[in-house]
């Protein structure tokens, strides 16, 4: 998805990024070299159809500075932006399916995120963003309000008193009989994790 430079031969231009994947993938991370060749035949039978599904928002998506990195200390944040799009507006790429309509909430959120710490470097509020459902060709574009950027500050919080050896007030409906840990558990159940 990251190498893709123009409209113009679209489809040549993802297999070739395909060929040479095949070949750098297993130095890179050392993947079995037979898994990857067997991956890549998967692949090259869909991306004639990932190319189709792309034609309609290359524009959107290139020319772009890839793999931003984004920190801040005001925010407690950092992360590694996948594309910053024309206009600056934040996109991630994600490997696994697509849901039927938007995108996974997991998605929202973390896009969320990188909308926070680019308005932050930026001096401006960001309130769209493109999740790239890379296996389909499928790029989705979402607008990021108030309540994804809450949750993303909520879920900072979370990590942090977690990071200090406390663990988040339990919701209401946690499946504590079940866990793992149950006996060695000191989650804080208070009146507040009823509401929240």
């Amino acid at each position: 998805m990251l190498s893709i430079s123009s409209t113009t031969y679209l489809q040549s231009q993802l297999e070739e990024s395909l060929a040479r994947l095949e070949v750098e993938l297993p130095l890179v991370y050392e993947i079995d070299p037979t898994d990857v060749q067997s991956a890549c035949r998967d692949l090259k039978e869909e991306i004639c159809e990932i190319a189709r599904s792309l034609e309609g928002f290359v524009d959107l998506l290139v020319p772009c500075e890839a793999e931003v990195d984004l920190t801040s200390e005001k925010l407690g944040l950092s992360g590694r932006l996948d594309r910053l799009a024309p206009g600056g507006v934040p996109s991630i790429i994600r490997t696994r399916k697509a849901p039927d309509e938007g995108v996974w909430k997991r998605d929202r959120i973390m896009l969320a995120g990188y909308a926070l710490l680019l308005g932050e470097r930026e001096k401006r509020h960001i309130d769209k963003g493109f999740v790239e459902y890379s296996r389909r060709g499928l790029v989705r574009r979402i607008e990021i309000h108030g309540i994804d950027r809450a949750r993303v500050l909520r879920l900072r919080e979370r990590i942090r008193q977690i990071k200090e050896g406390r663990l988040p007030d339990r919701p209401q409906d946690a499946p504590c009989q079940s866990c793992q840990a149950s006996e060695i558990c000191q989650a804080r159940h208070s009146l507040a994790s009823k509401f929240f």
